[in-house]
């Protein structure tokens, strides 16, 4: 496919609602990756139910069960048996989402069962989250339809085109994470 051919295929997949100026972003590459993201944001999948559960739900859930693997590796793995479990501050650092957010997410969770507070074997005065039996249960679900829904994406963009997204959105989540969006505001003159 020549490069016309994939951003006329862009645009007539991109199209914005029809109150929105289609120059809005720009013609250019910029403009595309600018329309092909807004997309995202109209899918509003974060605001969507997994299994009865809310995306912030299911991702407390999820950071109780996995961690980030050691010594730079990419992906996650199960944290080890028998951990005590996070205290509120750790789930809060790691999802940057403020403690009394974290905490009234914990306090749905556990009155759903899925996860109990339990005093810290070395200091009794800090409170640890960890999952129970049934959070174990809904992680494991929430995982394996993950799973099924990448390897589902992966059959439609095919191995190369999947290896391809994997390495641009890598490499676009590296140069957001350096770069900070500035522009001229009245305030600041």
């Amino acid at each position: 496919m020549s490069d016309s051919d994939k951003r006329k295929d862009c645009d007539s997949h991109c199209q914005e609602d029809s109150s929105r100026n289609s120059d809005d972003f720009g013609s250019g590459a910029a403009g595309r990756l600018m329309r092909s993201l807004s997309l995202y944001k109209k899918k509003d999948w974060d605001q969507g139910m997994i299994s009865g559960y809310t995306t912030g739900e299911i991702r407390i859930l999820m950071t109780l069960k996995y961690k980030e693997k050691s010594g730079g590796a990419q992906g996650f793995e199960s944290r080890p048996e028998g951990e005590q479990g996070l205290k509120v501050s750790q789930i809060s650092n790691h999802m940057k989402v403020t403690s009394p957010t974290i905490t009234q997410f914990i306090n749905g969770l556990e009155a759903k069962g899925l996860v109990e507070r339990v005093m810290d074997k070395d200091d009794r005065r800090a409170v640890r989250v960890r999952l129970t039996e049934e959070g174990e249960k809904v992680v494991y679900q929430a995982h394996e339809a993950f799973k099924a829904n990448m390897e589902g994406l992966v059959a439609h963009l095919g191995e190369e085109n999947s290896d391809l997204l994997a390495d641009l959105l890598t490499k676009m989540y590296e140069y957001m994470s350096k770069t900070e969006i500035k522009f001229n505001s009245p305030d600041s003159e």
